[in-house]
């Protein structure tokens, strides 16, 4: 059976699957834009995690979690809610599992006269912004424009990691003779397929693409003082880029981390504009929402909280019931120990294909088996590839059964018109306006820490055990002997926010005052978002995750 997956990276990758006993055949089906098709290493982890034998339970009197049945639980939880209805519902969602049938939830808590919705997203949403400001739609030109590229210039995009097969079709544009830059304050593994690879400071790419503008067409972008102290680039870096965009067709790919800063709108504007009047908005890319276009049902949503104001409104103790369904803030969003506090002094229902670091704390627990459950579609974060998926597994309980399932319950009409095609997009023009220049904040004090992904990452869950690799802090070599600290000493990572204590690792991956550790990784202590503040992007519907800074210390013993 043709299938996709609708999980973690941008791809939407598709393949064959049979089941049979439990057990899954995956063989990659075949991609437009790529010679050899494949999927993932973590394509079948997930359909073994999915199906596993976790059990939902439900807390007793004396609080304690006691398994029981899928059915079991679903009615509990539909009777709470049922007694709780006029409470404040806080309703957080992921959508790794799910595309266009995550609106099942939408319509099911709409439903509840103070149910709050949580506007803007932890993904995508601040660079999607851009893009709709710019052209008033977001929409990626088809892959294989590419081939008109004399040179391709990836701002923050480790395709490598993220994205596997941009990453093939970016090798085979190599093999073409296609110049490739990769521009990123991290060298990641992606810096070795790059014919040039050129570290800038976090937040500086806006700084860079007003100033190549301005270079390139005077009048249009910024002279910046002190550029090359702010943006940490070198003059012949700089002299390079101008000339590779001025010599001919450039390819500019924005990657995911430029809109996790406090300016990250304004960095994905200033690429949009240097891609527009260098006439190369034809070969301009971003990834955008697996539902941005599709035609989505009309829910109204009488209550919604900004998500840079959640953990605010959790200090004030302004939600009475939490209710998560496919995420795990408690990993993925800021502040987690106000997040944990609010679990535990307040009711949680969650659900998810496993337990997580928030389900820990939940009263009601109902485990759904994810995306291989369920009939839907979706689209491709990054191409223009548009994915239907059946079921392989129908006597699974599905995120839409136990939606509609409790809407039964409660008596509430949960259904959806069944849709199957994606809203056509119009073609992209760009709007022009006067478009200000906003530098990347900075603390000079303090380090600067990245939590960028993993090949192996999960994103709502910490990272299982055997691919628990590489959880360190890396740190430059300079750095490390200005804080007297070795590979392998125990160091800690703390602010005003919180802590989190792990290994240090020496490594070329950072410099200037900047650590990395990768996200969703179990630490010694904690895990990294403990350290992460609530603050919001200049867009408003993300948040600065890039923009937390730290102080660091060795750890004797």
């Amino acid at each position: 059976m043709l299938s996709y997956c609708s999980k973690d990276c941008p791809d939407l990758c598709s393949f064959d699957i049979t089941v049979k006993g439990g057990k899954a055949d995956i063989k990659p089906s075949q991609h437009y834009f790529l010679d050899v098709p494949f999927v993932c290493t973590k394509l079948k982890h997930f359909f073994d995690r999915e199906f596993s034998d976790v059990k939902s339970f439900v807390k007793n009197a004396a609080e304690e979690q006691k398994p029981c049945s899928h059915k079991d639980a679903v009615w509990e939880t539909a009777q709470f809610l049922k007694r709780n209805r006029d409470r404040k519902i806080l309703l957080i969602k992921g959508s790794g599992s799910l595309g266009y049938n995550m609106h099942y939830w939408d319509k099911l808590f709409s439903s509840f006269p103070n149910c709050w919705f949580v506007e803007g997203s932890p993904c995508d949403e601040t660079g999607i912004s851009a893009h709709i400001e710019d052209f008033g739609c977001i929409k990626n030109p088809r892959i294989t424009n590419l081939f008109q590229a004399d040179t391709i210039m990836l701002f923050g995009k480790n395709a490598k990691n993220c994205s596997p097969h941009l990453y093939a079709y970016l090798k085979k544009m190599k093999k073409i003779g296609k110049n490739i830059v990769y521009i990123d304050p991290v060298k990641t593994a992606t810096a070795g397929l790059a014919d040039k690879f050129i570290r800038i400071n976090p937040g500086a790419d806006g700084l860079l693409a007003a100033a190549l503008l301005e270079e390139i067409v005077p009048g249009q972008g910024y002279k910046i003082e002190g550029f090359f102290d702010k943006t940490g680039l070198l003059s012949e870096d700089f002299d390079y880029l101008r000339g590779s965009v001025k010599s001919g067709k450039t390819a500019f790919i924005q990657g995911f981390g430029l809109q996790r800063y406090s300016n990250g709108a304004n960095i994905v504007n200033w690429i949009n504009k240097l891609a527009v009047y260098t006439n190369n908005e034809q070969l301009l890319y971003y990834g955008k929402s697996s539902q941005e276009n599709l035609n989505k049902p009309e829910i109204a949503k009488k209550n919604r909280v900004n998500i840079a104001d959640i953990t605010h409104k959790m200090g004030e103790g302004f939600f009475d019931i939490y209710v998560v369904v496919g995420a795990n803030p408690v990993i993925t969003y800021p502040e987690p120990l106000l997040q944990i506090k609010e679990f535990g002094n307040k009711n949680l229902i969650c659900v998810d294909t496993n337990y997580t670091e928030t389900s820990r704390y939940a009263d009601y627990f109902i485990k759904s088996a994810g995306m291989f459950a369920q009939d839907d579609f979706s689209e491709s974060y990054f191409f223009n590839v548009k994915g239907e998926r059946r079921a392989v597994n129908s006597g699974a309980l599905s995120d839409v059964q136990i939606a509609c399932s409790i809407g039964e319950i409660l008596q509430t009409d949960v259904s959806l018109k069944k849709k199957s095609k994606t809203e056509p997009v119009k073609f992209r023009k760009y709007i022009k306006r006067d478009l200000k220049l906003k530098e990347p904040h900075v603390e000079k004090d303090k380090f600067r820490l990245l939590t960028v992904s993993h090949y192996f990452y999960l994103n709502s869950q910490l990272a299982d055990k055997y691919r628990d690799i590489d959880n360190y802090v890396f740190i430059s070599g300079k750095n490390a002997d200005e804080l007297n600290v070795s590979n392998g000493d125990l160091i800690r990572v703390y602010n005003e926010t919180g802590e989190f204590l792990s290994y240090c690792k020496i490594s070329n991956m950072v410099e200037n005052k900047t650590i990395l550790v990768y996200k969703n990784r179990k630490l010694v202590k904690g895990w990294p978002n403990m350290v992460s503040k609530s603050m919001p992007t200049d867009s408003k519907t993300g948040l600065a995750y890039y923009d937390t800074f730290v102080n660091v210390e060795r750890l004797d013993g």
